[in-house]
């Protein structure tokens, strides 16, 4: 929530009002002024006749007439039968007219009593009725006036309903334009990354083929260096068998020309004492010098050996100077590529920290714009630049807020550098890319 509203503030605003208007849709909808039923109780049934003034009239009249017809009928007759009991003496006929008169007038009382509780039933009949339609019409009137209302609630809920889907649409349609804008973006910082990755690459490809060629350079003189090495080894080899092969030949001879001269002189002896001391002094001189020749060829021989010896040794000691040297070589072009991997990687890492850093420009430039309060008789197209150093976590270091380029309107550039320090702290990174923000200008315009 915290990254929409830093990255897209205008959507979060969006998005709230959306919620807004639908949690007022919920409330309007309610009906809160229903009665609620009870499942437990069973309605009433009321039968009712609706009776007008004029017929209630009507029914007083008939009873009050109805009433007066009798008394005068029983006075019609009362006399008719006095005249009679007048003509017929006697006391009992005029007591008993009397019992029969009082007994008239109590039916008359009593018939005029029900009329009288007849015509207040009937009164208070017509009057229910009355009240019971007056009950229904008001009944009426409340569920017309709430149907009414239930309409009117309606129409305002789907009217809203139009204004949130409308509202929510464009929305929609700015966070969906939003999104394609970072869509490209991340796409053009992908095929940077890409194309960056495509040279490292390509450079590593091309340092491997130099090490491989280096290696194979390497690998062909360390043969031939082994070749000659054995080669010179064989020849000293094949010297040292045929300097031994010599002197055992040599030896070999020796002996048996000691034989040869023993037997010799043992077969002169006999015949010439003087021959055999002159063969053997002879013999002795020759052998002598046989010997000194042979030794003078042995020295001459071992001498030739030392030399071919001393020469081994000083072309195993080339071959080992340069295998050091050849080896001395691939370390060096190792540590370099080493090198020039190390010094790709952190432009890399150098370029990537920067593209994070230049993400949170825009944000912070919003915040402070969020917090700038503009000056009175402010023109539009005014510009500063301010340099501005933090700490991690974003927060500006007390009077570090320096003008850099003037606007020509003081006020706007004390404003600005007042919305800095009320935008504290300032949405930055965390990590190496914070390093960008320690000490950064900012360019603002209204």
């Amino acid at each position: 929530m915290w990254q929409i509203l830093r990255t897209n503030p205008q959507a979060f605003y969006w998005s709230l009002g959306l919620h807004l208007v639908f949690g007022l849709f919920f409330f309007v909808a309610i009906d809160l002024t229903q009665p609620g039923i009870d499942a437990g109780s069973k309605p009433r049934v009321v039968k009712a006749s609706l009776v007008s003034d004029r017929a209630l009239e009507a029914v007083f009249a008939e009873i009050r007439s109805g009433g007066g017809g009798g008394q005068a009928e029983r006075g019609a007759e009362t006399p008719g039968e006095a005249a009679a009991e007048s003509a017929e003496p006697g006391p009992e006929v005029e007591q008993g007219a009397a019992e029969q008169a009082r007994q008239e007038a109590q039916l008359e009382s009593e018939a005029q009593a029900r009329d009288e509780a007849e015509a207040q039933r009937r009164a208070r009949e017509a009057a229910e009725s009355r009240r019971q339609a007056e009950l229904a019409a008001q009944r009426e009137a409340r569920e017309s006036a709430q149907r009414e209302a239930e309409q009117e609630a309606r129409r305002r809920a789907e009217a809203a309903r139009r204004q949130a889907l409308e509202a929510q649409g464009a929305a929609e349609a700015e966070a969906r334009q939003q999104a394609e804008a970072l869509a490209r973006r991340q796409a053009e910082e992908q095929r940077l990354a890409e194309e960056a990755r495509v040279r490292a690459e390509a450079e590593r490809r091309r340092a491997e083929e130099e090490a491989r060629l280096q290696a194979e350079v390497l690998a062909r003189q360390q043969a031939e260096e082994r070749r000659l090495a054995e080669e010179a080894r064989a020849r000293a080899e094949a010297a040292q068998r045929q300097a031994e092969e010599a002197a055992r030949r040599m030896a070999s001879e020796r002996e048996r020309l000691r034989r040869e001269a023993e037997r010799l002189a043992e077969q002169e002896a006999a015949r010439l004492q003087a021959e055999v001391e002159r063969q053997r002094r002879a013999a002795e001189a020759e052998r002598q010098r046989q010997i000194a020749q042979e030794a003078e060829r042995l020295a001459a021989e071992e001498e030739r050996r030392l030399a071919e010896e001393t020469a081994q040794r000083r072309r195993e000691e080339e071959a080992r100077r340069q295998a050091a040297e050849a080896a001395r070589r691939r370390q060096a072009a190792q540590e370099a590529q080493r090198a020039r991997e190390d010094d790709l990687l952190a432009a890399l890492e150098a370029e990537q920290i920067a593209r994070e850093a230049e993400r949170y420009v825009p944000v912070i430039r919003d915040r402070v714009r969020q917090f700038w309060i503009r000056p009175p008789a402010t023109a539009r197209d005014l510009e500063t630049k301010v340099t501005v150093r933090l700490i991690p976590g974003g927060d500006v270091v007390p009077n570090s807020v320096r003008v850099l380029k003037r606007s020509g309107n003081n006020a706007f550039d004390q404003s600005v550098i007042a919305a800095v320090y009320n935008a504290s702290p300032l949405p930055v990174p965390s990590g190496p890319p914070f390093e960008r923000f320690r000490e950064f200008d900012l360019t603002f315009t209204p």
